[in-house]
């Protein structure tokens, strides 16, 4: 995919518009972007809760805004989404979504899994979907990085609508 450059819709995300800016990167993020959101073995909501809890730790304002609206688009409820944003550890969700909360708040936090919940990963999915929930949670990290560091503006309109994916 050929970077949009200088020229971009205004419908377009502010995160589009500043990822077009990596050049030769931005075909090989997209490729990334589109596989996650696409990946057979990560449900929809369990991406939005970890991608809403690195939000959280990371303290990425744009990724909370827009993720939190595609969350609510998976199906969502506003009291999970709540319950993603505490300061600490995450209660009152599923099992599932409290084991992925746990892996991100290691992962972020201490830049590894204890073996304990790596080994509840392994039980409660297969180790291709192991990876890929790892890999999801190291893409949102570094995406809230990005964010942050290049101080992307928060959106103005709502550009997501009724979509799950950044990609429409």
């Amino acid at each position: 995919m050929k970077p949009m450059g200088e020229q971009y819709k205004p419908e377009t995300l502010n995160v589009t518009k500043m990822l077009t800016g990596t050049g030769d990167c931005f075909p090989a993020v997209v490729a990334l972007v589109k596989a996650l959101f696409q990946a057979n073995d990560i449900d929809p909501k369990l991406r939005e809760v970890v991608t809403l809890r690195v939000a959280t730790l990371l303290n990425a304002p744009y990724e909370w805004q827009q993720n939190s609206k595609m969350a609510l688009n998976t199906g969502l409820t506003q009291d999970q989404i709540d319950a993603v944003a505490t300061d600490g550890p995450v209660q009152g969700l599923s099992p599932e979504y409290l084991l992925a909360c746990s892996a991100a708040d290691q992962l972020v936090r201490e830049g590894t899994l204890k073996d304990e919940t790596l080994s509840a990963l392994l039980q409660r999915y297969d180790q291709a979907g192991t990876r890929k929930l790892i890999l999801a949670i190291g893409y949102f990290t570094l995406l809230a990085m990005f964010l942050n560091g290049c101080r992307v503006p928060l959106e103005t309109t709502d550009k997501v609508g009724s979509s799950t994916s950044p990609l429409g």
